[in-house]
């Protein structure tokens, strides 16, 4: 096996997502004996422990985040924090993933000290700066600067040609390596998952989309609303509004894996469960006003319908079984990117 013990890989990650997508490619590392080290950045510090087990131990954790804090204030904590770390371990290669405050800033801390990046699913576009906000503007933002684009489809590939991105290889999506190394039967009991988080809902949407959905479940007894509640202030505070919804507290990711593979559907306006639910043949209704994942709308399992949860809820309900093929990948998504950083290794000669 290739002695690669003179390059130096990093890998940041700060919320549950992303700890998620990147597992396969932290154990495919592993599997090829490819030395790396993690930073937590804490982003999300509440939900860490539900995933921690996906993942070795980081071998830096940063306590970045206080309460209520501001994007604004964010930046500033990963800055101090994340350029300690870079200083330190001076690493060749950082690898990122998705489109959180923690990828666009450690990404664009690495660009500032000429460290190669390494986007996992790059390439995901509304064209829309405030929805969502504010990962459009990340993803945007460490497609322009990264060594890799890793891309999870050809739809994702074409917008990164588009905008002249370099390196450019599609991979699939790292979460279907995930979810099939579960292997949970497919069902379909009376059952709806309910998933709801996202910044740009807060407020009035989010409100609308509570009481939509409580009147759903209060009107459709045979069904049980199942709905781990996101710690986030925002949405804990309209927790009131769910009178016959199964409000639990947040699910680990293999648990909330088999719960997806038995619901009917689900209601969600989180950006990866449209990949999962491809993965488990499930219908997703988006509560969003676009989607970075036309895919599912054209495979036809997912459809954008925002705050308008029972006008749409038919779609979901009378016939829930989607058959078609998984736009996302076949599970091997990690296995492609760790052969580009191979090739990648193999010809760097660090200066």
């Amino acid at each position: 096996m290739k002695n690669y013990s003179n390059n130096k890989i990093l890998i940041s990650y700060g919320t549950r997502p992303e700890i998620i997508k990147l597992s396969p490619v932290i154990r495919e590392l592993s599997i090829r004996g490819i030395p790396f080290k993690t930073v937590f950045t804490g982003q999300h510090k509440e939900l860490f422990e539900d995933v921690k087990d996906l993942i070795p131990n980081p071998d830096y954790k940063l306590e970045i985040m206080k309460k209520n804090q501001t994007l604004t204030e964010i930046m500033s904590n990963l800055s101090s924090g994340f350029g300690k770390v870079l200083l330190n371990e001076k690493p060749d290669l950082l690898i990122v993933q998705g489109d959180t405050s923690t990828v666009a800033i450690t990404a664009l801390m690495a660009f500032y000290e000429k460290i190669f990046i390494g986007h996992v699913e790059a390439g995901l576009r509304t064209y829309d700066l405030s929805s969502p906000f504010p990962e459009e503007g990340n993803r945007q933002i460490v497609s322009r600067i990264a060594k890799f684009n890793w891309a999870p489809t050809q739809n994702a590939a074409n917008q990164l040609m588009k905008e002249n991105a370099k390196n450019i290889i599609v991979t699939g999506n790292t979460v279907i390596d995930a979810c099939v190394k579960f292997n949970f039967p497919v069902s379909y009991e009376e059952k709806v998952l309910v998933t709801l988080h996202r910044r740009e809902n807060f407020g009035t949407p989010m409100k609308k989309i509570f009481t939509e959905l409580n009147q759903l479940a209060k009107e459709n007894p045979n069904l049980e609303f199942i709905f781990p509640l996101h710690p986030n202030p925002n949405v804990q505070k309209l927790k009131s509004l769910l009178q016959y919804v199964n409000v639990i507290a947040p699910l680990g990711y293999s648990e909330i894996i088999k719960l997806l593979s038995k619901v009917k559907f689900v209601i969600s306006d989180s950006g990866g469960i449209q990949e999962e639910c491809a993965a488990f043949k499930k219908k997703v209704l988006v509560c969003r006003n676009t989607t970075e994942r036309p895919e599912g709308i054209d495979a036809g399992f997912a459809k954008l319908v925002h705050t308008d949860i029972m006008k749409n809820f038919n779609w979901a309900n009378d016939n829930p079984i989607w058959i078609g093929e998984n736009p996302f990948g076949d599970g091997n998504a990690s296995k492609k990117i760790i052969s580009s950083i191979v090739e990648f290794l193999s010809s760097y000669e660090k200066n």
